[in-house]
């Protein structure tokens, strides 16, 4: 978990500087977030039941907000609040009917979406040991994501991913990375940063779904998912 909160957040709303805002805030305190404008968007990136949390948007064009939710209720347990700017009971009857954990009405604050995630996050809190994990297979040539898109990796790519793997949900340095890795740079570590942004670009392109590791700053680099790796399963 992110400082009480879960570590993958799916932001739907088609108010783009709210969703934007909202996702600066909630990485400011850990998490990764993905913003989809509309329902169509997130539904056609495939990515339901790869996130632990989703926040969404009752008023959305296209497919509403009601029967996403329901959609995502019936692929995952992961946690649903819906933020609003409907009024009265139909809307939050509506929302609660389809699947969602809680209900807050717009304008709100950004601390009132964390302290409500937070909430729903510690009234389930086997859904974080539940979730589907991340994948690398025996020889690192690729990581499967939750969904089941396959993404080839480097050598190297694989070795950054054992390198957080190894740190069992602990911060990595940038030192230790590059050591483990055997990567060669100067003490900036700029070689390993870039490695690192174009492994991210590489998930996220390829499977639309936030990449399974942040950065820690001012230390390095972290797992922000559960990743097994096929190759110590495999050992006997």
């Amino acid at each position: 978990m992110a400082g009480g909160i879960p570590n993958s957040i799916c932001i739907i709303d088609d108010d783009a500087d709210f969703a934007q805002f909202l996702s600066h805030y909630m990485q400011s305190k850990g998490a990764q977030c993905t913003v989809f404008s509309c329902a169509e968007a997130f539904l056609d990136s495939k990515s339901i039941g790869s996130f632990q949390a989703y926040i969404i948007d009752l008023g959305l064009p296209g497919l509403d907000g009601v029967d996403l939710t329901a959609l995502i209720r019936a692929r995952t347990d992961a946690g649903i609040l819906v933020i609003s700017g409907r009024m009265g009971p139909d809307a939050f009857n509506s929302a609660l009917a389809a699947g969602a954990d809680m209900f807050i009405n717009k304008p709100v604050r950004f601390d009132q979406v964390y302290n409500a995630l937070a909430s729903i996050w510690r009234r389930a809190p086997s859904r974080s040991k539940a979730a589907v994990a991340w994948a690398i297979n025996a020889d690192g040539s690729s990581l499967t994501t939750p969904s089941g898109e396959v993404v080839p990796l480097s050598q190297l790519e694989a070795r950054l991913i054992r390198g957080l793997i190894q740190a069992n949900g602990e911060p990595v340095s940038r030192a230790a990375l590059v050591e483990y890795t055997q990567m060669q740079g100067g003490p900036d570590h700029r070689n390993l940063d870039a490695a690192v942004f174009r492994l991210r670009r590489k998930i996220e392109k390829e499977t639309g779904q936030p990449s399974p590791f942040k950065t820690v700053h001012g230390i390095g680099y972290q797992l922000a998912a559960t990743i097994e790796d096929e190759e110590r399963s495999s050992t006997p």
